[in-house]
């Protein structure tokens, strides 16, 4: 399996669906925003529209870098063992090699022991295939559990704020511009990290 810079993957990973849910979902009206019409309307009527910067959120969420970790990890000890695992069959070709090139074994244990290894190589492949699927469903996981802790903290703090919409921007985004003294990133990203650790402790 070929390394790959796994924290960077995750954190875009989460931060293109946490973008997607805060920017097409109105959290705390149950209504979604879809288009600029609604944005405008929001503000003409004196609805509360502020933002977050998402990169930020998710780089600063003590959460999301405890799972990140567990998820490196999970990918290092299975890449590991894998190695093991492939060093040792390569290692059980090299034996054949030599004995077959040296006529040192009969023609029938060069096919049981062929057969042998292709069946380990068979193995192989399965075992990647195996663990690539369940790093990718981990850390599938582990983005659903990072945007359902920023969801629900919106939620339940809605009232602290007085929003109505919270958008998403990131660099390259849909929002090109927003007012500063709009932007709440450090106030959520505070009161996430308060709220996880307040219950790692109960745990």
């Amino acid at each position: 399996m070929k390394r790959l810079p796994l924290l960077l993957n995750i954190l875009l990973a989460v931060a293109v669906a946490v973008l997607y849910v805060l920017h097409f979902t109105g959290i705390g009206t149950g209504k979604k925003n879809k288009s600029e019409a609604g944005f405008a309307a929001g503000v003409a009527d004196g609805s509360a529209i502020f933002y977050v910067q998402i990169d930020s959120v998710i780089s600063k969420f003590d959460m999301a870098t405890d799972l990140s970790a567990e998820l490196e990890s999970k990918y290092t000890s299975s890449e590991a063992a894998f190695q093991a695992k492939q060093e040792a069959y390569q290692k059980d070709v090299n034996d054949y090699q030599y004995k077959a090139q040296r006529g040192l074994i009969t023609r029938s244990d060069a096919q049981t022991i062929e057969q042998q290894l292709y069946t380990k190589q068979q193995d192989l492949l399965k075992l990647q295939q195996d663990l690539t699927t369940e790093i990718s469903e981990k850390q599938a996981v582990m983005n659903r559990q990072v945007i359902n802790s920023i969801m629900e903290y919106l939620k339940e703090n809605s009232a602290q704020f007085n929003y109505k919409y919270v958008l998403g921007t990131s660099f390259g985004g849909n929002i090109l511009y927003a007012n500063d003294s709009l932007d709440i990133t450090e106030n959520i990203v505070t009161g996430l990290n308060e709220k996880y650790q307040l219950d790692k402790k109960k745990e």
